[in-house]
């Protein structure tokens, strides 16, 4: 079968008659044209077309003067998206060569060029820094030990009002100590209570005495009455268990040594046969759950504290990676803010790093990488921070530190990592680019831009090179 394809469109009109229909906007078609087409034999707008088999010849393709086979909403389109299109600004270069020397052999970079790996996250996309989980997580188990501390209160307080009022004392009921038994479980209630509806967690303080005072108090009321020892030793497991798992260590250590004055006392004041005998078997019970409850929380925080240092270091060079170096960023900055005090970024990139990749292979890159990080913290301050932040590139901040001194300390950087690389087994030079708050930015992405700007003009100028951005009281930030 010659000719095209027919096909059904969304009206249930063959693809070639739509085709055919498509006029141009400054000649439309006349009401006696389409009377025409219908008396030829072609189709009426919205009326079912039977298919053609393939004994049916094809009808011919030909167009009338007019007639366009490109779809309207196509022209549209192309016309809308040539309308976006940015218009160059009056007297502004599209290349950032006003400022930075260029190499000519270079090829052209795009106007709107920035590096991909040097531009600030958007903040929706952006995941909770480490910090901020870490902070979340211990504010959560504050807020948890607070309210379970409640809890153990009220329970503890219903408990003891049950037995008092179903079970009695050996004094009788309405005796002093029936009343003593109530007011303090009324006590710990009340106490409990106020944990529980607490909006926020108690002071560290406070939560750090709750055990103390809770077993002081078990103590004074079971001494007052002279009740069975045992039972008494046994309710000052429940102070003991919470400060050994929800309390700092040493919290927890002087929370036993208080017990255990508080089991004597008990002991000394209370009746019961065995009353030593249950004294020492209860205390070295406590002390063996305490030791043991105390390695499974210290293996907790370990593996907690080893999570933590996995997300913000990169495993190859063990310098902190972009996560990381985020957070650093957005923390000088808003220090800068602050203090005023001059903020300088490096961003440093290995020159024609693929090439090592593509002759020696990427153990080869490694090993170069792994070097790298291993130099460049032995050539800033303890208060600079230095992290990898894409593949071959890595970021410098340098707090406290002005334009120039910036620019003579990533030379300095620059030719240090030349001089030690000369040993290596595949040596290597870097690019640097330089940018100083508030000097070529103003804020933290026109920073990271300014930094990316700059290092690309260090790239174009032959490599090897150290280029600082123009400043803003000057130049005019591309």
């Amino acid at each position: 079968m010659s000719g095209e394809r027919p096909g059904a469109a969304d009206d249930g009109t063959p693809v070639r008659d739509r085709r055919r229909r498509w006029v141009a906007p400054e000649q439309p078609t006349s009401p006696e044209d389409r009377a025409g087409e219908r008396q030829s034999g072609e189709p009426e707008p919205g009326r079912p077309t039977k298919q053609p088999s393939d004994s049916t010849p094809a009808r011919s393709s030909t167009l009338r003067p007019g007639q366009t086979t490109t779809p309207p909403h196509r022209e549209h389109a192309a016309a809308e998206a040539q309308s976006r299109e940015p218009e160059p600004r009056q007297g502004a270069s599209s290349r950032p060569t006003d400022h930075f020397p260029e190499d000519p052999a270079s090829p052209a970079p795009h106007p709107g060029h920035r590096h991909p790996r040097f531009r600030r996250p958007q903040p929706q996309a952006r995941h909770p820094s480490v910090t901020a989980i870490w902070e979340r997580s211990e504010q959560e188990h504050q807020r948890f030990a607070t309210r379970f501390a409640g809890q153990l209160l009220l329970v503890g307080a219903g408990l003891g009002s049950f037995l008092t009022l179903f079970l009695g004392v050996p004094q009788g009921v309405f005796s002093a100590s029936w009343y003593e038994f109530l007011g303090a479980n009324a006590l710990a209630a009340v106490w409990g209570l106020v944990y529980v509806l607490l909006p926020s967690p108690a002071p560290d303080l406070v939560l750090r005495a709750t055990p103390a005072l809770s077993a002081l108090l078990i103590t004074l009321t079971l001494s007052l009455n002279h009740s069975n020892a045992a039972d008494g030793m046994l309710l000052l497991n429940w102070p003991l268990l919470f400060a050994a798992y929800l309390l700092p260590r040493r919290t927890a250590y002087w929370t036993l040594a208080i017990v255990a004055v508080c089991l004597t006392v008990i002991l000394l004041a209370g009746s019961g046969p065995d009353r030593f005998a249950t004294w020492v078997e209860i205390t070295t019970s406590m002390a063996l759950t305490l030791i043991v409850i105390r390695r499974v929380r210290d293996q907790a925080e370990r593996l907690k504290q080893a999570l933590a240092e996995q997300a913000s270091t990169d495993p190859l060079t063990g310098l902190s990676n972009r996560r990381a170096f985020d957070e650093a960023l957005e923390r000088e900055v808003t220090r800068q803010r602050r203090t005023r005090a001059p903020l300088s970024l490096l961003a440093v990139d290995v020159d024609h790093f693929k090439q090592i990749n593509d002759t020696w292979g990427h153990a080869a890159g490694d090993d170069t990488l792994a070097a790298l990080g291993d130099l460049l913290p032995r050539l800033v301050r303890s208060s600079d921070t230095v992290s990898r932040v894409g593949g071959e590139e890595f970021g410098v901040l340098l707090p406290d530190c002005p334009a120039p001194q910036a620019r003579a300390r990533a030379d300095a950087l620059r030719a240090e990592i030349w001089a030690a690389s000369r040993d290596w087994k595949h040596p290597v030079t870097v690019s640097v680019g330089v940018a100083t708050l508030p000097d070529s930015a103003d804020a933290l992405n026109d920073l990271l831009v300014a930094a990316d700007m700059a290092l690309y003009a260090a790239k174009e100028s032959g490599r090897d090179r150290v280029r600082v951005a123009p400043n803003r009281a000057r130049d005019d930030v591309p």
